[in-house]
This record gives structure tokens, sequence and C-alpha cells, in this order.
């Protein structure tokens, strides 16, 4: 009897939670190492807290650095061309960046 009391204590206890965002390639598209690495860590972090006993969660995000530089050469497009990035297309947009 005391071994169930002891049971339902250790299921009351509050589990650990982690969580992390994966940002997207940037807008290029195109990856490289830095890329890969950054993958490998959070991949280790997310084994490494499931591992020990935590409700992980690991889901896609936003890369903020690459948003905001699209956002930039996107305003200045449409200041001094009068053109948005549907105008010119992915392949100019890119290259403007």
């Amino acid at each position: 009897n005391n071994n169930n009391n002891n049971n339902n204590n250790n299921n009351n206890k509050a589990k650990s939670s982690f969580s992390m965002l994966l940002p997207p390639p940037n807008v290029t598209g195109t990856l490289h190492i830095g890329h890969a690495l950054t993958c490998t860590l959070q991949d280790v972090l997310a084994r490494y807290h499931r591992m020990k006993g935590a409700d992980t969660l690991w889901i896609p995000g936003l890369d903020h650095a690459g948003i905001a530089t699209q956002s930039v050469v996107e305003r200045r497009l449409m200041r001094t061309r009068g053109q948005s990035r549907h105008d010119i297309g992915r392949e100019r947009l890119v290259a403007e960046i």
C-alpha cells in the first residue's frame, strides 16, 4: 500500500518541457554548412531533452533575418522602380538581395 502512494506522488510531479524553433533556409534557398551545423545542434538538443524525459517540441519557425532583408529590398524596389517582387520574379529578386 505504501508503494501505491509513492507511485502516485511521482506521477503528480510536473513534467519538464523543452521547445525551440527551426528556421528555414534564407531567401536565396541556398543551404550551406552553417545550416547543417545549426540543424545538427538543434537535433542534439531536442534528443537530449527528450531522453531526459521532457516533453520536447521542435517546430519550424521564421528566418527573421532573411525576411527582414527581403522586406527592405522589396520596399526599395517599390520606391525606386515602382515594382513588386511579383513583377520581377524570384531570380531577379535574389539578384537584388
